[in-house]
């Protein structure tokens, strides 16, 4: 059961998808990257159709990373999120603040008293 539930929990791998432009300007968006076998590429498009062509005729193989996922911000009425929530305020105003500011130095003792 538990491992159900842990499999669940887990993303599916993401495709990696590729753009090929062809020598006569011909662009393919492909589902995966495409795969050489005895001098032809062969691939699969987005919209489900496969492909041979010769290793001559591709100009380019471009490979497009997995879309970024956008930032959150801290939800501003979670208190476990309250200094996340301040810091980005003070960012929104341009208010710097240093984790650990640099703590004041001791006074010297440079002559005993007399």
């Amino acid at each position: 059961m538990c491992l159900l539930v842990a499999a669940a929990l887990v993303e599916p791998p993401a495709e990696v998808p590729a753009r090929m432009r062809l020598k006569d300007g011909t662009v393919y968006r492909l589902k995966e990257p495409p795969f050489l076998k005895e001098g032809r590429f062969i691939f699969t498009t987005t919209d489900g159709r496969v492909y041979s062509i010769g290793e001559k005729e591709v100009d380019e193989i471009r490979l497009l990373g997995p879309t970024p996922r956008p930032r959150t911000s801290p939800n501003p009425q979670d208190s476990r999120a309250l200094g996340a929530v301040a810091r980005d305020e003070r960012h929104k105003t341009g208010k710097r603040v240093p984790v650990s500011p640099v703590p004041t130095p001791l006074p010297r003792r440079d002559a005993e008293p007399s």
